[in-house]
């Protein structure tokens, strides 16, 4: 199934090239936070399925606080009667000595686009965003689609025994991609018609 994974990344790259995907995601990762960057955006995904995958995004934005001590984190995902992930991470912080003062609460993180409208919002112009390998080539676009400057820091995969399975993720973050591409295009069109 990897080499399934492979020759649907092969096969699509035409198309990632034609919406010009490459160009606004690279360059992608980093290893030292560019000092004009004082904002994180750390990625939920769930306390109650993927804790080890939360707790490593959230152990991952600690050392980035203890390489750069002015950052603020916004912490996003959903937040629906009594399940928060914003508040379980904002939590998990600040037991391990990251004041209060430097995160912020998404609650309306419902999906990888909304967190980024809600950046825009918060008045988040640059930011590092902490998520896993996966994930981040969709974060980095989608927020750039939005306006941020972004950029990527990746996590390390908390759970060895899942590597051998990651091209499900890899996957699964192909089709997402393309589906959250075609939400912006029609959200743009809307806008447009509605001016």
């Amino acid at each position: 199934m990897c080499a399934v994974t492979f020759a649907v990344y092969l096969v699509t790259l035409p198309l990632d090239l034609l919406l010009g995907i490459p160009f606004r995601c690279l360059p992608r990762p980093v290893k030292k936070v560019p000092p004009e960057i004082d904002w994180g955006i750390v990625m939920g995904c769930g306390y109650d399925v993927s804790t080890n995958t939360l707790h490593s995004r959230l152990d991952t934005a600690i050392q980035l606080h203890r390489q750069c001590p002015n950052m603020r984190f916004m912490l996003s995902g959903t937040e629906i009667d009594d399940y928060s992930e914003p508040h379980y991470m904002e939590n998990y912080l600040r037991q391990r000595g990251v004041p209060a003062e430097k995160i912020f609460r998404d609650g309306k993180g419902f999906n990888t686009a909304a967190t980024f409208k809600n950046a825009r919002r918060f008045g988040i112009a640059r930011a590092v965003i902490v998520t896993n390998d996966f994930h981040l080539l969709r974060c980095v676009d989608t927020a750039r689609l939005y306006g941020l400057q972004a950029y990527g820091y990746v996590v390390p995969v908390a759970n060895k025994t899942l590597r051998p399975y990651r091209w499900r993720y890899w996957l699964r973050e192909k089709l997402a991609h393309y589906w959250g591409y075609g939400r912006f295009l029609l959200e743009r069109w809307k806008n447009a018609t509605e001016s």
